[in-house]
């Protein structure tokens, strides 16, 4: 009687450390901050995603126009509490020259920085497109 009472008191706790260690990795889930805005012909997209002891950023713009192939070298900048986040690439999708993969006239730039929650403060971000010889500068805010 001893023997099934050891058997089944060790049964017991394996199953607890198990739903133990199972319930600790769902609450692991990186925690996701994101803003949006838009000028006159950009959309822009930014998001911060926690994990562990880094953040990975990842800004996302999208040209309105219709004529994609006319929009040639397009510099993107993030401004924000760390400091900023750049790329200067052709659209993704274009026809006449060897493009990044995405959706058709889209612009993604990642980039990781260390776990200091800034953006749990942070209002708004600035973001600065230029392409040819035009400049717009609008707003990202938090959603």
């Amino acid at each position: 009687m001893k023997r099934i009472y050891v058997i089944f008191m060790l049964l017991l706790c394996s199953l607890l450390i198990l739903g133990l260690s199972v319930s600790a990795q769902e609450t692991d889930k990186p925690k996701v901050i994101s803003f949006h805005g838009e000028s006159e012909n950009w959309l822009g997209a930014f998001t911060a995603e926690f994990t562990g002891e880094r953040i990975t950023e990842i800004g996302y713009i999208k040209y309105k126009g219709e004529d994609v192939n006319s929009v040639g070298l397009v510099e993107v900048t993030y401004e924000t509490n760390s400091g900023g986040l750049s790329s200067i690439s052709y659209l993704a999708g274009l026809d006449s020259i060897d493009s990044p993969i995405g959706e058709k006239g889209t612009s993604t730039t990642k980039g990781a920085v260390g776990n200091n929650n800034q953006y749990s403060k942070t209002k708004f971000i600035k973001v600065t497109v230029e392409w040819g010889e035009k400049t717009e500068s609008f707003n990202l805010y938090k959603k």
